[in-house]
């Protein structure tokens, strides 16, 4: 884990509550970035590949910081 790095400017900050699911995007194309749309299903068919979404049960409430390089090019629009 790298501490005291510099933060990319599309870093979300977001609180998540214990005990519920989120499914974080990781191939950039949701409409509802941070979380996944299943956007990425359309995208698998079409072009081969494998994304998936990035699951996390938080144990407890938190907040968090949150980047995926390949949200970079949407939220720059």
């Amino acid at each position: 884990m790298t501490q005291n790095a510099e933060k990319p400017p599309s870093t979300q900050k977001i609180s998540l509550q214990a005990d519920h699911k989120y499914s974080f995007c990781s191939c950039g194309k949701s409409k509802k970035l941070p979380f996944c749309d299943d956007t990425h299903k359309i995208i698998n068919a079409e072009k081969g590949t494998s994304y998936k979404p990035i699951k996390i049960w938080p144990t407890n409430d938190i907040t968090v910081e949150v980047y995926c390089g390949n949200w970079e090019s949407v939220n720059e629009k």
